[in-house]
């Protein structure tokens, strides 16, 4: 696989001493996001990336350089995520204090660090930029001060550098953008089981191609915060950690939430029928990434595109017609092929298609004003370049 075009940028201006580490966008494809639900989830990595070089400096500060513009920002070696700072300072100044107070991978020893960083992710579409950005941080972190480079290593990582970022940016911060980064095997299809962090990897079959499609007249979403805050709260009401794990777990939340609601009419508490609405719809989801992972390890892409078309229209994610992102998914009328909306912030859809008809397809949303990026030759993030 060749040197993603972010290593070289960072390579230019890295010193002699840089250890230099990259890591994939993600995108999810199918199932359930939130993680406090015990569902399943269908994702995977993208052939675009972000790299670091990092290197200790003698300012016992953090220096974060973007490649691209040379910008330089400088602030103490922090202790806590830091507010008001631009958004891949912070996400990598969060990584910093995983590493350092929760992994105790980068020594405390009064030195600094300087990041320099660049990425070809396309932003604002909710395609993983910034756990990418934290996860090869980690990754040049590891190859300095760690002493192996294995899946439990990195599974440590992905989780370290997950549960500070959700304590900065909400309940809603999803685990998987880490999990595909770190752990992911060339050109696969990854099942996040989060009722028990098992991984599955299925190699993507060769008769299906994937491809990330998006307007440039738009950017940006908001995420669900509210669901996933509602699933974290009852997780937490029951004493378990996803709700895969409570025994009859939708009567039982319900009832919670009606109790919750007679006690507090006005509390922030959903009405029973978005609960119960939210519930059917994470446990339906969940089984429909289910059936289409099982499709795809035997191969089967139109049984598999029916699955994610079937999820399309159950939940009724099919993007407004007159939006920007509706003319892209109007360009695919007359090809055999399914467009899902990315439901993570962002302004995207992944499209699913029949390998032989992917030139057509992808042809058909560059003539109504789209951009395509074909979901080929993927991998998890690496060390390119170490001293050590």
């Amino acid at each position: 696989m060749s040197v993603p075009a972010a290593v070289e940028r960072v390579r230019e201006s890295a010193g002699p001493e840089a250890t230099i580490a990259h890591a994939p966008g993600s995108v999810e494809l199918l199932g359930e996001a939130c993680a406090a639900t015990g569902g399943m989830l269908l994702a995977t990595a993208l052939p675009v990336s972000v790299a670091v070089a990092l290197e200790e400096n003698d300012a016992d500060e953090l220096v974060v350089i973007s490649a691209r513009t040379g910008e330089e920002t400088r602030l103490p070696m922090p202790d806590a995520v830091p507010p008001a700072y631009p958004a891949e300072v912070t996400a990598i100044a969060a990584a910093v204090v995983a590493l350092q107070h929760t992994t105790h991978l980068i020594p405390r020893t009064g030195s600094g660090l300087t990041v320099r960083w660049a990425s070809n992710i396309p932003a604002g579409r909710g395609l993983g930029e910034l756990p990418a950005l934290q996860s090869a941080v980690a990754l040049a972190a590891n190859a300095r001060w760690g002493d192996r480079d294995d899946v439990p290593t990195r599974a440590r990582l992905a989780a370290a550098l997950h549960e500070t970022s959700a304590a900065h940016y909400g309940d809603h911060w999803p685990l998987h953008p880490y999990t595909v980064a770190l752990r992911s095997r060339p050109d696969s299809v990854l099942t996040c089981n989060h009722s028990d962090e098992a991984v599955t990897q299925t190699p993507r079959p060769d008769n299906l191609s994937l491809m990330v499609a998006y307007s440039p007249d738009i950017t940006g979403a908001s995420p669900q915060v509210e669901r996933h805050e509602f699933f974290t709260e009852a997780c937490s009401a029951f004493g378990v950690p996803t709700l895969s794990g409570l025994p009859e777990a939708q009567p039982r939340v319900l009832e919670w939430v009606r109790a919750r609601r007679e006690v507090q009419p006005d509390c922030d508490a959903p009405t029973v029928g978005r609960a119960t609405q939210w519930l059917d719809d994470a446990s339906g989801c969940s089984d429909r990434a289910r059936a289409v992972s099982a499709h795809l390890r035997h191969g089967d892409a139109a049984a598999a595109m029916a699955g994610v078309s079937h999820d399309v229209t159950v939940r009724d994610t099919a993007p407004a017609a007159d939006s920007p992102l509706g003319r892209v998914v109007a360009s695919l009328d007359g090809h055999d092929a399914v467009a899902r909306c990315c439901p993570a912030p962002g302004a995207a859809v992944v499209v699913w298609a029949h390998a032989d008809d992917a030139d057509d397809v992808e042809a058909a949303i560059h003539r109504d004003g789209g951009t395509v990026l074909r979901i080929t030759d993927t991998d998890a993030g690496a060390v390119i370049d170490s001293p050590f």
